[in-house]
């Protein structure tokens, strides 16, 4: 038990952090493995095939006992080329699949890069057992700033006042890219644009009508507080010409201490007797430590606490404003990566603490979503 009242347990992912978390419903693939509870983790750090982790825990085993985790092997299909950065896992309980997003951003000093600008999905009820080899096909589209341009039309169209894109900002992530594309000839050339936001991807959750939530790290809007988008039809993307449609966008009051502007960390949408209740977790707008650009531009999302927050999700709404309730602070863990809310109604967190390039270490902590 740690100081703020959370268990903490140790699983090795060596080299990679994990970053999204999702809870595993199959109990066909629960009872296979012998867990009684389990998770699907995404790691940032290499190729998406072999960057999906199970966690689980063994049935029988006291809470603070009996962790388990395995890396996943994947047969990909669908588009060729080089995955990174992979930032949010979601399922869709209308087709019983699951998602995982790139973050669509970039290194910290820019430019944006393809390759982290992707969407996967598998189906969980395919997966028989999660050490085989391959446990799964992956099926990748890697459309080229699709969902970028997708988004930032969306920013004009519905009016979204957004905080202004500082200098060092738009010369590391847009100008350089357009640059980039025009001198390399690049397929993807014009569709960054001078106008453009970076946008960051860093959570993810299907709402019950089959509407997909993004978590922004960045942008925010213009108070500072997180921004959410709404997009119906992400599964157009795996078509060749279809896109999604961006149905709105959703501000969150919900900026920790410590900072003037938050960044989503995660999402988890969690069904109560009241319909859809949603959980965030933000923090700051990038790591403080590392040369960002973003907190050059922004130093007042530096020090941002990452916080737990929740709030009810309006039915048949798709844009507006949402309350957020304060349910837990980090104060001591400023990466938060990853959160689920499991059916006991307890929050789960993964977290990284290894400030390295290549993180060693990672922790997945328990608490109650209620405390």
């Amino acid at each position: 038990m740690t100081d703020d009242g959370l268990f903490q347990m140790d699983l090795n992912l060596h080299p990679n952090e994990a970053s999204g978390l999702l809870v595993m419903e199959d109990t066909a693939l629960l009872g296979a493995q012998g867990w009684d509870l389990g998770f699907w983790a995404v790691l940032d750090e290499g190729e998406i095939e072999d960057c999906v982790a199970a966690i689980g825990h063994r049935s029988g085993s006291a809470q603070d006992e009996g962790w388990e985790i395995e890396r996943l092997h994947a047969r990909v299909s669908g588009d060729a080329g080089k995955t990174e950065d992979a930032e949010a896992i979601t399922r869709d309980h209308v087709s019983g699949m699951v998602y995982i997003l790139g973050s669509h951003f970039g290194s910290k000093s820019g430019p944006l890069q393809p390759k982290r600008g992707f969407v996967a999905r598998f189906r969980e009820a395919e997966v028989g057992h999660v050490t085989e080899d391959p446990a799964m096909n992956l099926e990748v589209a890697r459309r080229s700033f699709a969902l970028h341009r997708a988004v930032n039309d969306a920013f004009e169209e519905h009016g979204i006042d957004l905080i202004p894109l500082g200098k060092q900002a738009r010369e590391a992530f847009i100008d350089a890219t357009i640059k980039r594309g025009k001198k390399e000839k690049k397929k993807w050339s014009g569709l960054v644009r001078e106008d453009d936001y970076p946008i960051n991807i860093e959570g993810a959750a299907f709402r019950q009508d089959g509407s997909l939530l993004l978590g922004l790290r960045f942008p925010t809007a213009a108070d500072g507080n997180p921004l959410l988008v709404e997009i119906r039809g992400i599964d157009r993307l795996f078509d060749e010409d279809g896109l999604p449609e961006v149905r709105g966008f959703w501000t969150v009051d919900a900026v920790g201490k410590g900072g003037d502007i938050a960044g989503v960390r995660d999402l988890a949408l969690h069904l109560t007797g009241n319909g859809e209740e949603l959980h965030v977790v933000t923090g700051n707008v990038d790591s403080r430590d590392k040369g960002s650009v973003l907190i050059q531009d922004y130093p007042g999302g530096r020090e941002t606490v990452a916080t737990h927050f929740r709030c009810a999700m309006p039915a048949d709404a798709h844009s507006g404003h949402l309350e957020g309730e304060f349910v837990r602070e980090f104060p001591n863990l400023p990466r938060v990566e990853g959160l689920a809310v499991a059916d006991n109604d307890r929050a789960y967190y993964v977290t990284d603490e290894d400030e390295g390039v290549h993180l060693r270490l990672t922790r997945f902590l328990e608490g109650s979503a209620r405390a």
